[in-house]
């Protein structure tokens, strides 16, 4: 019985009255004989069949509203919030509510989530400017000063005398040098100053110089484009190279690929960008699905902030392509150029 009260209205409507012509044939042929009888039935049929014609009519009308809200709630869970219960002539009042409470819950869920989206935003802008004043910090203060005390102590390691403390000076040279080295590799992960003074492509090029693997590395990108992505607004250009350099990474902790290309254009009023390797790849459904893929998710969170989108194209012995696109505004340009047209393969040491 569960089971029949939950088929669709319309097939219980069908039912009803199949069966009630279903009994009058029956109650007709067991008591009349007569023809003038049986045209009667027919007629009878026939009308039973018009009438349950215009009761579907009738009851699909009705049940439109109901659909409507459905379809909005099917695209609400797609992720659009911007859609809207339209307003339906042949609603009734109970119905109308119904739709105007939906439209105002989802107007309410929008502008939360606009709030919290100009937050996000706020939030990573000032991440990105902390960073980079800590990695200015390191590169021009503490480096300097590192390498400021390296060379005194070359100078005194030249007028010693004594060649017990030429050794020991020259020791505390070499742990100098060393800490400095790190301190550099330190303001290059914090954040790389090349970004801010040369440009995306030129950070692009200096993460192709110093990741620390066998694979071959290649940035390419048009130089009439690459002309146009030095007034990149920040944001946009710390997102990027961030997406690259955790592609990059991803690639070679998880990849061990041959090689790996970084591609840089300009698509209408969009940057584009692909990071394409040829290493094991993977399944990025499965690897998301399982939580343990934070860095694709902060990758697409981060370029989603600024209305872009980061789409992985992957599978197992297939490489992987993380392909990058973001709205700029940079004022008159050419279509896409994503070609070879300039490479620099640097190999990694």
């Amino acid at each position: 019985m569960h089971h029949v009260l939950r088929v669709p209205l319309a097939y219980k409507l069908t039912g009803a009255n199949l069966l009630i012509v279903l009994t009058a044939w029956a109650a007709y042929a067991a008591y009349h004989d007569a023809a003038a009888d049986w045209r009667m039935l027919a007629v009878m049929t026939i009308a039973l069949a018009v009438g349950l014609a215009v009761n579907l009519f009738l009851v699909s009308i009705a049940l439109r509203p109901i659909r409507d809200l459905e379809e909005t709630a099917t695209r609400v869970w797609a992720g659009d919030l911007e859609t809207r219960v339209p307003r339906s002539a042949v609603a009734d009042a109970e119905l109308a509510q119904v739709g105007g409470m939906l439209n105002i819950l989802l107007t309410a869920l929008s502008e939360d989530r606009a709030r919290v989206r100009t937050l996000a935003q706020e939030v990573v802008r000032s991440g990105d400017r902390e960073r980079s004043r800590v990695g200015k910090e390191l590169h021009d203060s503490i480096a300097q000063s590192l390498a400021a005390l390296r060379y005194q102590l070359i100078a005194i390691e030249r007028e010693a005398q004594d060649p017990d403390l030429t050794e020991k000076v020259r020791a505390v040279r070499h742990s100098a040098g060393e800490v400095l080295e790190q301190v550099r590799l330190l303001s290059l992960t914090v954040h790389p100053q090349i970004l801010d003074d040369l440009g995306l492509v030129a950070a692009l090029r200096q993460l192709a110089r110093t990741a620390t693997n066998a694979a071959a590395i290649s940035v390419s990108v048009a130089p009439e484009v690459e002309s146009q992505l030095r007034d990149l607004p920040s944001d946009v250009a710390v997102a990027v190279y961030r997406v690259a350099r955790e592609s990059v990474a991803n690639a070679l902790r998880h990849g061990a690929p041959a090689t790996i290309d970084i591609r840089v254009g300009l698509a209408r009023e969009e940057l584009v960008m692909h990071v394409e390797d040829d290493g094991k790849g993977f399944d990025p459904e499965n690897a998301e699905k399982d939580g343990q893929a934070m860095g694709l998710f902060q990758m697409r969170e981060r370029i989603a902030l600024l209305n872009g989108k980061v789409e992985i194209v992957s599978g197992p012995r297939q490489g992987t392509d993380v392909r990058v696109r973001v709205p700029v505004n940079l004022g008159r340009r050419p279509a896409a150029r994503l070609g070879a047209t300039e490479t620099e393969s640097q190999h990694a040491r």
